[in-house]
């Protein structure tokens, strides 16, 4: 009897030890499990933020693509006009077409196929060139092309370039793209940049800045202090038919209607002054109007003396801006 109840015993704590490592395997098997599963939540949790992170950064390049943009067409615009207005000067041919022209500096940094100093290195394609190194740095293929370019006088002092900005870029690392395409516009100001029509017309021997005056629409018959200054500084004024600056560079002295894009006024006139002329060592038409498209191009419209202002200052009574002549615009008063 005392034997068969140690067996019984014997038995049931074989049993209750079994029983006791099954449950510790089971809460083993749920634990390592448990740790798994956590691994993978985090593990697809950290690859989501990857992505973001990476999906924003992309996001935000092309971003930074768009702003640099802007910035980059407002500096090589500039250069491109400056390097049209060097070329006509030092050589004292006109160009066929300014628009045109500054297409291909901005581009190729060429006129004609000719290379050009002031955009070496300094091209839209050059541009594009350094960004595509940016990105390969972070792991992006970018290509960037443009559509739909107008370059023209947006007004008198300024020229507008509008463009179409195609911009692909694709993330190795998680191989997702993005294409988009955006309409953008820059303005380019003039002021400061020379005159081409000024040694065109004087074999080179006077030359003249774009600089709007600071005393536009502020004239007196009483006061002629200001229409005095803006002679000797032959500024400029907003014009009607005055050329505008890809009208000079064409050596028009009149705006053509190709550059009529914009609704603003495109044209300019300074006065010339003919003190300065005379001594370049050019004759001087004394009778003629001191507006630069008139005394250039067409000498022979009636001009008038004006009172307060050198005997050899003239002003014909033609329309310019805000359907005003000269003589009213500038508010003088003419010697009968």
């Amino acid at each position: 009897m005392v034997m068969g109840t140690s067996f019984i015993q014997n038995g049931d704590v074989e049993m209750k030890g079994l029983f006791f490592s099954l449950i510790i395997l089971i809460l083993t098997m749920i634990f390592i499990s448990f740790i798994l599963l956590q691994k993978s939540l985090v593990s697809s949790y950290s690859k989501q933020i990857f992505v973001e992170a990476r999906v924003d950064g992309m996001l935000n390049f092309y971003n930074s693509i768009l702003k640099d943009c802007e910035k980059a067409f407002k500096i090589i615009g500039r250069r491109a006009l400056n390097a049209a207005i060097n070329k006509v000067i030092t050589t004292g041919i006109p160009l066929d077409c300014s628009n045109c022209t500054v297409y291909e500096l901005i581009f190729n940094g060429t006129i004609n196929g000719e290379s050009q100093p002031l955009l070496q290195g300094l091209t839209l394609e050059d541009w594009k060139n350094k960004l595509k190194i940016i990105a390969a740095e972070q792991a992006f293929e970018l290509n960037i092309s443009f559509n739909k370019i107008l370059i023209y006088p947006y007004d008198s002092f300024n020229i507008k370039i509008e463009y179409e900005i195609n911009v692909y870029l694709h993330d190795l690392k998680i191989n997702a793209s993005l294409n988009k395409s955006k309409q953008k516009e820059v303005l380019i100001k003039i002021e400061n940049l020379e005159d081409p029509i000024y040694p065109l017309k004087t074999y080179g021997r006077v030359v003249n800045v774009f600089r709007l005056s600071p005393h536009w629409l502020n004239y007196s018959a009483n006061d002629t202090n200001n229409l005095l200054d803006d002679l000797q500084n032959s500024y400029y004024h907003p014009s009607l038919k005055g050329g505008s600056i890809f009208d000079r560079l064409e050596g028009k002295c009149e705006v053509q209607e190709k550059y009529k894009i914009s609704e603003n006024y495109i044209g300019l006139e300074s006065f010339v002054n003919k003190d300065k002329i005379l001594s370049s060592g050019l004759d001087v038409n004394v009778e003629a109007s001191n507006i630069d498209y008139i005394y250039f191009c067409n000498p022979g419209i009636k001009a008038f003396q004006v009172q307060g202002m050198p005997a050899n200052f003239r002003l014909d009574n033609e329309t310019t801006v805000y359907e005003l002549t000269h003589l009213q615009i500038y508010n003088v008063s003419v010697i009968e």
